[in-house]
Parts: C-alpha cells; structure tokens; sequence
C-alpha cells in the first residue's frame, strides 16, 4: 500500500467516502466533484473547511486511501497534533507524491518559515500535476499569512465547505455505513440510543463503534440493544 505517514500514524479503519454522511445534497456533490478530480489528478489545491468535528481528517484519510486504491503515493500530515512537533522542513518534497494532505494547515500559517514552505510545495505541485489537500476552520481570507506570494498562491485554490453533521437521522446514518464497514449490523433503535444518551460529536461516536465491533467479535454476539447498554456500562470508568 503506497501511503506515506509520520511516525506511527495510520489511516483509521474504515475510513473511505463511502462511510462519510454528508449533512446535504450540496455538499454531498461538491464531495463527488472532489473524488473525481482527485483521481484525474490534475494539480489542484483544495481546502476543505468547516467546524471542528464536521469531519475534515476523516475526509483527508478518505482522499488518501483513495489514492492507495489506485496504487498511487499520497501523505497525510496532521499539523495540529502535539505528539508530532513538525517543523515546515517537512514539507520539503513533498510535492513528489501524487496527493499531498494536510490536516489543521490554518496552525502553521503565519510562520514565516511555514509561509514559505507552502508557497514553494502548492507551486512546485501544481507544476506536476499533484494534488494537495488543506483543512481548517478559517476562511482562506482569515488566514494571518504575511507573505504576498502564499496570499497569490491560495487565489488558486478551491473551497469546500464542510459542515458539522448535528442532525440525529444523518448520524445515525453515518453509524449504520460504519456498522457495515465494520461487519456488523446497526439496528435503527441501537443508532438512536447511542445518539439521544451517548453523544453527537461523530468523533465519539465512531470510537463507541470500534468497542462495540470488538466486543461482539468476542462474545459472539449480535449488536442488541440489550447487550450495547451492557457493554457500554461496562467499559465506563469507575466512579471513585
């Protein structure tokens, strides 16, 4: 598999765009628009922007599995993570590789280093035909870059917002194509308790998904309302 990532990071299980519930139609085809340009690789910039929790890294490690579908080189870097002090050297090179992915980039902006180091990787890929994916909260236009020539270079690069999935019915949804992913069926009232007592932030929610797969592969057991309450309840931490 031709993926490039620091250190120990991996791509999530069962993250592809098939398992991402997009909260609207127009998003869901600005998305398609996306895979499409993605694999015709025609050296474009994108910026997927859009709340914390909308689902931007699941999106970035989708493009990227994508690519390995294809048998074709990508990287994913996740800029905001504190276990990974990167320095803007890291990016040298980089635009090598046909798709390039970097989560949070709006952290790093700003830096005059980390300034430079974006201009000449979004210029030099775009000049072979790669494609680089950026993510954040921020408008492009909110970005504190001070160099004249990255502000020019971002002129060039296509927005796509992301909005956060907060409708109970959508993420329930998301956790039925996770549940298949995973081999395992979801029932409808098992989504809806997991929503309504659980959480609404996705993150979370996926994370409760991996428990439950683990734990029905050894007990042997279907996922059950019943048995999800008892799972949960055991996996809780103790009250001291």
């Amino acid at each position: 598999m031709f993926i490039q990532l620091p250190l120990k990071m991996g791509l999530r299980e069962a993250v592809s765009f098939d398992t991402f519930v997009s909260p609207d139609t127009q998003t869901e085809l600005a998305l398609a628009r996306f895979q499409t340009s993605l694999q015709k690789s025609r050296g474009e910039t994108f910026y997927l922007q859009g709340p914390k929790g909308a689902g931007k890294t699941h999106l970035l490690q989708a493009a990227c599995r994508l690519m390995s579908e294809q048998q074709q080189q990508s990287v994913y870097l996740p800029l905001a993570d504190p276990e990974l002090p990167l320095i803007a050297d890291v990016l040298h090179g980089l635009e090598k590789t046909h798709l390039i992915c970097l989560d949070d980039v709006e952290q790093v902006v700003g830096d005059a280093d980390w300034d430079q180091a974006l201009t000449r990787l979004l210029s030099r890929a775009r000049s072979l035909g790669h494609s680089v994916v950026l993510s954040g909260e921020a408008d492009l236009s909110q970005w504190p870059t001070q160099r004249s020539e990255l502000s020019q270079s971002l002129m060039s690069v296509l927005p796509i917002s992301i909005p956060a999935l907060t409708d109970p019915r959508s993420l329930v949804q998301a956790l039925q194509k996770q549940a298949g992913k995973l081999g395992f069926e979801l029932p409808l009232d098992v989504g809806n308790y997991l929503v309504r007592q659980f959480s609404r932030d996705l993150q979370e929610l996926m994370s409760v998904m991996k428990i439950l797969e683990q734990a029905s592969v050894m007990e042997k057991r279907r996922v059950t309302l019943p048995f999800v309450k008892q799972v949960l309840t055991e996996s809780a931490p103790a009250k001291s």
